[in-house]
């Protein structure tokens, strides 16, 4: 891979993976530059510190920072992102306006540079079956705040002078995640809480999502919006059985009318206000699961970037059971 890399998110789930897998493959700590609000606190996670630079997408006076993170580099891969919070402002702080700064600072320190954001499928809005999925942003349909926080930092990035790649990742699953541990521990229950229908999804482990990013990196497709899917697909019952088997359960599956889940969720958000702090299950949540479907069509992503998610659900499960310790 030629040329210096910018990278967002590195401390997080999916960015510190993929930090791995550039220096595994060669790149060397000295031309990788992580943007990172902390960083001794990055060094003492494992990152490199010839890699760190200081930033914070979320600070409104930071400019000069991010340009200087940004100046000469031939890539940028953008992973930072809020996944909840309280409020519209919460979410549009880093989701978008962190990516308008962004494009701003690298647009004027190194204009050439690649622009490869993680954005979400939530960006794209609903799908039983695919089908729009890869729409541009400007013709995308979010139910949710954090949908359309994702779909503003995409129209920042397709809007830019940099030429880009948008990938749109599923329901993403791993271990060291804390959506992930939250999700076994509900799948654990004594009484699992599902919505009254099953609702089709798309899953990708982590690895496959760093997989195409990487891929990303090197082939730098210019203008491509790809949907990420993994080896198959599931649904919102189907998922949480497939992971207390995982965990050598039986899951109980106890539907909830959708009023009962917004009650609950209106609940969470005023303990979350309590505290000054969101969760992942909120009402903005709610939204999200009300829709018919979330499943995206990853076959432009296995043509354009050649890869194809190798991670089967079933396996994928099991190994973070094993790994999180919910194996019973």
């Amino acid at each position: 891979m030629v040329g210096s890399i910018l990278i967002t998110g590195a401390t997080g789930f999916l960015g510190g993976g993929l930090v791995r897998r550039l220096l595994a493959n060669g790149h060397a700590p000295e031309r990788l530059r992580c943007l990172v609000r902390d960083p001794a606190r990055a060094a003492a996670a494992g990152l490199p510190e010839a890699s760190l630079v200081s930033g914070d997408l979320a600070d409104l006076d930071n400019g000069p920072a991010l340009q200087a993170a940004a100046r000469g580099v031939a890539v940028v891969l953008h992973l930072a992102g809020t996944l909840k919070s309280l409020d519209r402002a919460g979410f549009d702080r880093v989701n978008r306006g962190g990516t308008e700064r962004l494009v701003a600072a690298v647009s004027a320190a190194a204009p050439a540079a690649h622009f490869v954001l993680v954005s979400s499928l939530a960006a794209a809005g609903p799908s039983v079956d695919g089908i729009g999925s890869d729409r541009l942003p400007d013709q995308t349909n979010p139910v949710s705040l954090y949908g359309a926080s994702k779909r503003a930092g995409e129209l920042a990035v397709v809007r830019g002078p940099l030429p880009w790649t948008i990938l749109r990742p599923p329901v993403v699953y791993g271990p060291g995640d804390a959506a992930t541990r939250l999700l076994f521990r509900q799948a654990n229950a004594p009484l699992v809480a599902v919505p009254p229908t099953p609702r089709p999804l798309s899953v990708i482990h982590a690895d496959d999502v760093v997989d195409a990013v990487f891929a990303a990196a090197v082939r730098r497709p210019v203008g491509a919006v790809l949907p990420l899917d993994g080896p198959e697909r599931t649904d919102t019952h189907a998922l949480l059985r497939t992971i207390a088997t995982a965990c050598g359960r039986s899951a109980r599956l106890l539907p909830v009318p959708m009023p009962v889940a917004a009650l609950a969720a209106w609940c969470a958000d005023l303990w979350g206000r309590c505290r000054g702090d969101a969760g992942f299950f909120n009402r903005d949540k709610v939204r999200e699961i009300r829709a018919a479907g979330w499943v995206a069509d990853g076959s432009a992503a296995g043509t354009v970037l050649g890869v194809t998610p190798r991670i089967r659900l079933a396996a994928g499960l099991a190994a973070v059971a094993s790994t999180e310790g919910f194996v019973r």
